[in-house]
């Protein structure tokens, strides 16, 4: 029989006869590779440890399952599941690593923790509960992080290994509405603006009025994807003169069709930030206050220009009675006679 001992270095080990043991070696345990061939008796497996070389037969029969499929949510953890269904066995070597990539190890387990990459760990620490679960946890799941990941398990009832698949998914945050009256064409009086973001894969807005009917094919939607790998989606509602309804509302729905949130509008009572400073300056131009404010301070220019007349009469009325006071006439004095030219 032949055994096979195959570095990511491409070196070949081969031997005629069935081999019990090696002589250790130094090679790091993330640069195992296996392959083996099957006989009747089982199967030969060569693992490389960090501290040597070891081959034992080990039976194939090995209860290993993991969940075929695992559906992760953007910036959450996602769990890759894996358990031996055997009891009492004793776990020695757990390998996981991602499928196509460089084959770098993201966590070995041999008697201890020897690595662990950042963001990858293992669910369960079964090496101190001697619970047969051997599942990794990936903390902040990543778009980067979709694919395959093969995990390799060595006991003393036998090895195996099994390859399950990360699907990760991004959710869709809450809808917006905002409305522009910016517009190029004559018979279109504004425009609803519709964004979402934050989803993948690609997803779709669409438009209801209050009578739920769809006037999704009368919008303009484009898709933008952002430094994050995420999408963003942007949908444009003409809103016709004289033809607009009372409200509006939209919908965000994933790539499967499946709604993930939506948001209510009244055109009428909500309108963008330029007219509403617009109607600002109309309210202060029309306002009571407008009018009012001129009015005191003309009347209070009027008060304080009849108060300074009256206060110049007043001083000036003493002066006035010296001038035209017949000093004769008044004290009745017999020295001064009056006398009346025009008396016939």
């Amino acid at each position: 029989m032949k055994v096979k001992v195959i570095l990511r270095q491409r070196v070949t080990l081969e031997t005629d006869s069935r081999l019990s043991s090696l002589e250790r070696g130094s090679c790091a345990a993330e640069e195992l590779v296996r392959s083996r061939n099957m006989a009747s008796s089982g199967t030969i497996v060569c693992i490389i440890y960090a501290f040597g070389i070891t081959v034992g037969v080990a039976n194939s029969s090995l209860k290993l399952e993991c969940d075929e499929t695992n559906t992760g949510q953007f910036g959450q953890q996602s769990l890759l599941k894996c358990v031996i269904k055997q009891p009492t066995v004793k776990v020695r070597v757990v390998i996981w690593h991602k499928v196509g990539e460089n084959e770098e190890a993201l966590l070995v387990f041999e008697d201890t923790v020897k690595k662990q990459v950042q963001g990858f760990r293992f669910v369960e620490p079964f090496w101190i509960t001697n619970k047969p679960d051997l599942s990794m946890l990936i903390n902040n799941t990543k778009m980067e992080d979709e694919g395959e990941y093969l995990c390799t398990v060595v006991t003393d009832a036998g090895e195996g290994e099994k390859i399950t698949q990360l699907k990760v998914k991004a959710r869709y945050n809450q809808p917006t509405i905002t409305q522009t009256k910016k517009t190029k064409t004559s018979n279109v009086a504004s425009y609803l603006i519709c964004e979402s973001f934050g989803g993948d894969p690609k997803g779709k807005l669409r438009w209801f009025d209050e009578h739920d009917k769809d006037w999704t094919n009368s919008s303009n939607m484009t898709i933008k994807k952002t430094d994050n790998g995420l999408f963003k989606l942007s949908s444009w509602l003409p809103l016709m003169s004289g033809s607009t309804y009372e409200s509006y509302t939209c919908k965000v729905y994933d790539g499967k069709g499946v709604e993930e949130g939506k948001v209510f509008f009244e055109p009428n009572k909500q309108i963008d930030p330029e007219a509403s400073v617009n109607n600002e300056e109309l309210k202060k131009e029309t306002s009571p206050a407008a009018f009012v404010a001129p009015v005191v301070v003309i009347g209070s220019l009027i008060v304080g220009l009849l108060l300074l007349l009256l206060y110049r009469k007043r001083s000036q009325s003493p002066h006035e009675r010296v001038e035209i006071q017949d000093p004769d006439v008044e004290t009745g004095d017999p020295e001064y006679k009056v006398e009346y030219k025009n008396q016939p």
